[in-house]
């Protein structure tokens, strides 16, 4: 490791640690502040709509303008954003900071492409792994130190000081950037106002002749996690009330689970990296929903702290394969120079495929808390099938 990779793994050690924290109560904290579920899902569907509107012109300036300056300037914007949570009076302060981060994300395909222009092709799954891995070692007593200063201070205050370890975080993230962080696209324009308005005007172009671009099997994995962003929602703003509201343990016990969650990720990470490259990315990735489904069952059933602590152990488990599975993938079949605009249409569906979704989320808990997770394990088993019967590896690899 070294160059762009490092400084991207050393910025993400202040980011991943931060929104580790940040993860076992956002929910809760946000309906303490007076939104209902269904308003906590609403915010998820703004937030998820204003990301999807910037993704695509980021990807243009990411191929055109580069990829430095707009990660740097918008982390020090995401910085910003984390005051309206550390100082909201209630939930439509969250609802600004929440729209004003996301459209800082504008920087993400950059992000997505430096990253890929740094990994070398043959060890795309230990590259990818590492990057998953080494940012969360810092995270493994985020979710518990999280649980302790909400079970000392209680929730609204306990969750004001976790949001201003995030601004602080981010900002040193954003500083290591600005310093460290090299460009990788050869001759890149220097970003102008008017040509970032163009990009906009271009996006629905863009996603057509990125959607063109992309080989068959691109586009099968393309729809495959569309229907598997469609059902994150489910779990990201909802489990933490279900785990307090149903299945009944504390909040210090909630954040001891999700410290042990991040631990499993951490060891397992590098070893199933590597099987990643052993065994290929198909592979892992049916692999790692032939886990997530059963232990979506189990989670739905638990009842006791040791359940909810096997539930999620088993979760760290898939995830160690999905991630660096579908990221070395995407790497494998998309060229280099169409990286940003590609990548950028990928997350961008994905995104919007989140805006019903989390709304959808809302609507479902109010009437029953079970109901998300029925139709999330009814979605991972559609991705499953999707994978196993139109997904094929590239016999020739991407550089």
């Amino acid at each position: 490791m070294r160059g762009n990779l490092l400084t991207l793994i050393v910025s993400w050690l202040f980011v991943f640690f931060t929104f580790s924290m940040t993860f076992s109560f956002e929910s809760p904290f946000f309906r303490e502040l007076g939104a209902p579920p269904v308003v906590i899902g609403l915010m998820g569907s703004v937030g998820a709509m204003v990301l999807g509107l910037v993704r695509i012109p980021g990807a243009v300036i990411a191929d055109k303008y580069g990829r430095r300056q707009i990660i740097v300037m918008m982390t020090f914007v995401i910085a910003f954003s984390f005051l309206f949570y550390i100082f909201a009076p209630d939930w439509r302060f969250i609802l600004m900071g929440m729209v004003i981060s996301n459209l800082s994300l504008i920087y993400q395909p950059a992000l997505d492409a430096i990253l890929a222009d740094s990994v070398p092709s043959e060890k795309r799954g230990m590259g990818y792994a590492a990057v998953n891995v080494i940012p969360n070692i810092p995270t493994i007593a985020a979710p518990a130190f999280a649980g302790y200063l909400v079970t000392s201070y209680g929730l609204v205050p306990g969750m004001r000081l976790v949001y201003t370890v995030v601004f602080f975080c981010m900002m040193i993230a954003a500083f290591i950037r600005l310093f460290f962080l090299r460009e990788t696209l050869e001759k890149p324009q220097r970003i102008k106002l008017d040509s970032m308005k163009m990009a906009f005007k271009d996006s629905f172009s863009a996603i057509r002749e990125a959607w063109r671009d992309m080989p068959r099997t691109l586009r099968f994995v393309t729809v495959a996690f569309l229907v598997s962003a469609f059902e994150e929602p489910m779990f990201r703003m909802f489990t933490s009330l279900y785990v307090l509201d149903v299945v009944g343990v504390g909040k210090m016990e909630w954040g001891i689970i999700n410290t042990a969650w991040v631990a499993t990720t951490i060891i397992l990470g590098f070893p199933f990296g590597k099987v990643v490259d052993k065994i290929g990315r198909r592979k892992s990735i049916l692999i790692a929903y032939s886990i997530f489904i059963p232990s979506t069952i189990l989670f739905v059933l638990a009842r006791s702290f040791t359940h909810l602590l096997v539930v999620h152990l088993l979760f760290g488990v898939g995830g160690c394969l999905i991630m660096p599975a579908y990221n070395a993938l995407l790497a494998d079949l998309i060229p280099k120079e169409k990286r940003g605009r590609i990548m950028g249409t990928i997350v961008t569906l994905n995104i919007l495929a989140t805006v019903p979704s989390s709304a959808l989320g809302g609507l479902l808990y109010g009437a029953s808390p079970v109901y998300p997770f029925l139709l999330s394990i009814a979605l991972g088993a559609t991705v499953s099938l999707i994978i196993l019967f139109a997904v094929r590896e590239p016999k020739i690899k991407e550089k």
